[in-house]
């Protein structure tokens, strides 16, 4: 995604920042951040927004899981009593991950990572196994060794937007950016993005 909007907007700089939705919505408000890319199933109030598309989850497993050997897509019935890794409370992405997570009966380890980056280590290091979106699949099995297996369709997904304050003044750029990013997601071009990742824009002259 970030790729897409270079080629399309040159004289952009885009700078990622990555923290939990109320923290970017809060950011929002005050006017520190431009826009951010959030799910839109989480409580994001009242913006305006662009939806960029859907962001489906993947099970990411240590190389040589049993979960991970396989090469058809995953059933949810597979992950029963499985031991899963989750983030931390207060990520939206937990919330979505933990309600199918336990409609598999799948088992939560106590212990809980705070970013995706950390959950993706803590899964490539043996601890057990995960649920990733898809659209950060590409930054976290580059960093770290995982077996991605895709669930069987539906599988369960998420809703991406770019979101901005009401009134911006960047509101119409904001929304060709969304359109150009929403081109590349649905070529199947995935950005370095995670929980609720949220960007911050500065023209360059």
């Amino acid at each position: 995604m970030t790729p897409a909007l270079h080629v399309a907007f040159p004289r952009l700089t885009v700078l990622w920042a990555e923290d939990k939705t109320e923290v970017l919505v809060r950011r929002l408000e005050a006017g520190t951040l431009d826009a951010a890319l959030l799910a839109l199933e989480a409580d994001i109030g009242d913006v305006e927004r662009e939806i960029i598309g859907p962001d489906s989850f993947v099970l990411a497993t240590p190389v040589g899981h049993p979960l991970g050997a396989k090469l058809s897509p995953v059933k949810a019935s597979e992950l029963r009593n499985a031991s899963v890794l989750l983030l931390d409370d207060g990520h939206c992405f937990r919330e979505q991950a933990l309600t199918f997570c336990s409609g598999a009966k799948a088992h939560e380890l106590e212990f809980r990572a705070t970013s995706l980056t950390t959950l993706a280590q803590m899964v490539a290091g043996g601890a057990g196994v995960t649920l990733l979106p898809e659209i950060a699949v590409p930054t976290e099995a580059r960093r770290a060794e995982l077996s991605i297996r895709p669930f069987t369709q539906p599988a369960p997904k998420r809703t991406i937007a770019l979101v901005w304050r009401k009134r911006s003044p960047l509101g119409p750029a904001l929304r060709k950016l969304a359109m150009t990013a929403r081109a590349a997601h649905g070529h199947g071009e995935s950005g370095a993005l995670g929980r609720s990742p949220a960007k911050r824009t500065r023209t360059t002259r």
